[in-house]
C-alpha cells in the first residue's frame, strides 16, 4: 500500500493526472489565474466562507447535519483549507487524494449527493461573484480566470462524484455479501436484536470491525460509545420485567432521535448499548455522549401508569494509532465506561491513555 490508498483504489497514477489534466486542458496559464484567485479568496475567506454557510441553512434537510456548533466550526475550518489550496500543486497525487476523501466522507455521514454537488455550484457562485468584484473594468481578464477556475472545480467535483458512486456500490456489495454468508450459514439467527430492534451482539461486532478497518485505513477518525443504563436491576425488580422491556425500547427510541442515520447502533448486552460514530472524534463524541445522556435523563419513561427515572452512563474510546483491533477500541470504552460508573454514574467519561 502507497501513501495515497484512494489513489490506488480508483488506478489514479501519476499518468492518469496527467490525463485528466489534459483532458481539462490546465495549462501552466490556469496555475498563474488559480493563484491569482486564492490570493483573492485568502482576502475574503471570511465572507466566502460565511456566505457559503449561510446559504446551506437555508435548505431544512442540511440544518440537522449542521445543527452543532463545534461540528460547524470543524467543517468552516475545513472548507477555508479547502478553498485556500484549489489548484495548489494539482498535478500531485496528494492533491487527488484529498479530493477523492471528500467524496468517501459526504457518503459514509449519509449526506445526499444533490447537496454537495449543489453545494460546489454555490461556492463556484459565492468565489465567482468576489473575483469579479475585482475585474469589473477587466471583463477579458475576468473570463480567463474564471474560465481557469472552472477547470480546476470541475476536476474536484469529478473525484468526489466518483468516490461518491465508489463507496456506495462498495457499500451495496457489503451488505450483499454479508446477506449472503448470514443465510449460508446462519438461517435462523437474526441481526437485529428481537426486543430493541437494534443490530444483535453478532451483527455489531461485525459492523465494528468494518468501520474501524476502514477508520485505520483512510485514516479517518471514528469513536465508540458505550452506553449503560444505572440501577437497571432495581428497575426491573422494582416495576418488573415488563416496565424494564420498556425502558431499553424507550431508550433506543432516544438514540436514534440523537444520533445520524449513518451511526451504528447495537444492543452489547441486557441493558448495555453500542454506538459507533463515524467522522467523530474523541471531542465531538463527548458532546454527543453528554448530550444522549441528558435526553436519557430528562425523558419521560412512563407506561402503563408507570413512571420511572432513567440515567445512563456513557463511556468513550476513539480510534488512535496503537489501536490494533476492535476489541481493544471495545475494551478502553468498557474501562471508561467502569470509570462513569465508579464516579457516582449519570456521567460521560472519555478513555485516556495512563502515563508510561
Amino acid at each position: 500500500m502507497t501513501d495515497f490508498p484512494l489513489c490506488d483504489l480508483f488506478q489514479i497514477t501519476p499518468k492518469e493526472v496527467f490525463a485528466r489534466r489534459a483532458f481539462l486542458d490546465l495549462t501552466d496559464e490556469d496555475e498563474r489565474h488559480l493563484a491569482t484567485i486564492r490570493e483573492i479568496i485568502q482576502a475574503d475567506l471570511d465572507k466566502i466562507v460565511g456566505e457559503f454557510y449561510d446559504h446551506l441553512l437555508k435548505a431544512d434537510e442540511l440544518k440537522r447535519f449542521l445543527s452543532d456548533r463545534r461540528t460547524v466550526d470543524r467543517l468552516q475550518a475545513t472548507q477555508r483549507d479547502y478553498l485556500l489550496s484549489l489548484g495548489r500543486n494539482a498535478d500531485q497525487l496528494q492533491y487527488f487524494e484529498d479530493r477523492l476523501k471528500i467524496g468517501i466522507t459526504h457518503e459514509r455521514v449519509g449526506l445526499k449527493q444533490k447537496w454537495y454537488l449543489g453545494a460546489y455550484a454555490i461556492l463556484f457562485e459565492i468565489v465567482s461573484r468576489h473575483v469579479g468584484a475585482r475585474y469589473v473594468h477587466q471583463p477579458n481578464d475576468l473570463l480567463r480566470l474564471l474560465s481557469s477556475f472552472k477547470k480546476i472545480v470541475t476536476l474536484d467535483m469529478v473525484l468526489a462524484v466518483e468516490t461518491y458512486y465508489q463507496a456506495t456500490t462498495q457499500r451495496l456489495e457489503g451488505i450483499l455479501q454479508q446477506l449472503t454468508d448470514a443465510q449460508q450459514q446462519l438461517q435462523e439467527v437474526s441481526r437485529l436484536d428481537g426486543l430493541t430492534q437494534v443490530s444483535n451482539r453478532r451483527f455489531l461486532m461485525e459492523s465494528l470491525e468494518v468501520e474501524w478497518h476502514r477508520s485505520v485505513r483512510f485514516t479517518r477518525p471514528f469513536t465508540l460509545l458505550l452506553v449503560d443504563l444505572d440501577d437497571f436491576k432495581r428497575i426491573n425488580d422494582e416495576y418488573g420485567h415488563r416496565f424494564g422491556d420498556f425502558v431499553l425500547q424507550r431508550t433506543v427510541a432516544v438514540m436514534r432521535s440523537t444520533l445520524r442515520p449513518a451511526d451504528l447502533i447495537g444492543r452489547y448486552g441486557g441493558e448495555e448499548f453500542a454506538i459507533g460514530l463515524v467522522e467523530t472524534d474523541g471531542d465531538l463524541a463527548k458532546q454527543i455522549a453528554e448530550r444522549l445522556r441528558l435526553k436519557i435523563a430528562l425523558s419521560p419513561f412512563e407506561s402503563e401508569g408507570q413512571k420511572a427515572n432513567v440515567t445512563a452512563s456513557i463511556g468513550v474510546a476513539s480510534v488512535e494509532p496503537d489501536v490494533d483491533r476492535v476489541e481493544m477500541l471495545i475494551e478502553r470504552a468498557d474501562q471508561a465506561l467502569y470509570q462513569a460508573k465508579s464516579g457516582g454514574r449519570n456521567q460521560v467519561c472519555i478513555y485516556r491513555r495512563p502515563y508510561p
